[in-house]
């Protein structure tokens, strides 16, 4: 917060000038070897009756008392026209500290509303406060993310400087998760949209890995914890099924949903009764990305055939050879499904062994 303050100031004036705390220490000073250093006889001065105190060649002055921390500018007395200068350091200063205030507190009341921690008098007083209108459609968008040095959350605001409405909440060092407003002529589609850019944007620019989870739709603050929850869930669930994306939609997530919501014993029955674990464990990894791009390409094999560089006859061997260990032939509908959600439920039960 000072660091920008401070080149504010000084790009303000070139007198000298600065910023103690309520001890007399140097946090801002246009002389930057002055900054950490106590400003000898600060201790002895008495703003109870005066808001502007001279010492020696300073003039000091108390920024806004009903802060909660107390804070002082000083300018150097090198014409009449230092303490009208003063002055107005004061008013800009004032105003910034405050605006940073209420930024980190509307920061907090963000995180506290998706960790479902507020009741409803609580959501629509704060709401009230910090102009954030209650009644609109909205949903958050999870951004997981790798470490970085930059913050991923100022490279949000840099992907949407244009989004005011819209609020970026960082829940942990590795979570950040983003509120979107629609306007008036968007749809949902424009959740995976941001979700898409905000990937592509930070991998390519901060070169970490991505994953964003998009939650139901809310349409008012009170429904904004659920659609955290879901976006959430949107990352674990799509994390599991479907490995090659880094973007989900908890309302897109279908079969996945369904079996991470299950007992684990069901799944288990319903494993043995289609095709075993044993089975799966007979299809290699190139045998499995084969089946994986054939289901991508709605069970065209000319088309799986041309992505994947393979001869058409290639392909129809490695599915007939799934027909052989499974008893599952892929080309038909349903045995397709069959395979497909034995195959999730099997990755899903793996996940929660690994898990214990």
């Amino acid at each position: 917060m000072f660091g920008t303050l401070k080149k504010k100031l000084l790009a303000a004036v070139d007198d000298y000038c600065g910023l103690v705390d309520g001890k007399g220490k140097v946090i801002i000073c246009s002389d930057s070897g002055m900054e950490g250093k106590t400003i000898p006889g600060f201790g002895n001065l008495n703003f109870k009756t005066k808001t502007t105190i001279d010492l020696g060649e300073l003039i000091f002055t108390i920024i806004n008392p009903n802060f909660h921390n107390k804070y002082y500018l000083f300018i150097k007395k090198s014409s009449d026209e230092s303490k009208k200068i003063l002055g107005l350091l004061v008013m800009y200063t004032e105003n910034f500290i405050r605006q940073q205030m209420e930024k980190h507190n509307k920061f907090f009341f963000c995180k506290k509303l998706l960790n479902d921690e507020l009741n409803e008098n609580e959501i629509y007083e704060n709401a009230s406060s910090y102009k954030i209108r209650n009644e609109a459609d909205r949903a958050v968008i999870i951004v997981k993310h790798g470490e970085s040095d930059y913050p991923v959350s100022d490279m949000i605001s840099n992907i949407f400087p244009d989004r005011e409405r819209n609020i970026i909440v960082e829940m942990d060092n590795n979570t950040v998760a983003y509120l979107v407003e629609l306007n008036e002529d968007e749809n949902s589609q424009i959740f995976m949209e941001y979700s898409k850019q905000i990937a592509d944007t930070i991998e390519e620019e901060l070169m970490v890995t991505v994953k964003t989870g998009i939650g139901s739709i809310a349409s008012n603050l009170g429904q904004m914890a659920l659609s955290y929850q879901n976006a959430a869930t949107a990352v674990s669930v799509g994390s599991i099924f479907e490995f090659e994306n880094k973007n989900f939609d908890f309302n897109t997530l279908g079969i996945g949903k369904m079996i991470y919501n299950s007992e684990k014993r069901i799944l288990e029955d319903f494993l043995r009764e289609t095709v075993s674990k044993k089975t799966f464990e007979l299809l290699d990894d190139e045998m499995i990305k084969t089946v994986r791009c054939f289901f991508t390409n709605n069970l065209n094999i000319s088309e799986t055939a041309r992505q994947m560089y393979l001869h058409r006859n290639t392909l129809v061997y490695r599915i007939e050879k799934v027909l052989k260990l499974t008893g599952l032939d892929l080309r038909n509908f349903d045995d397709a499904v069959s395979f497909k959600a034995a195959y999730m439920v099997k990755c899903y039960i793996d996940k929660l062994n690994q898990d214990d």
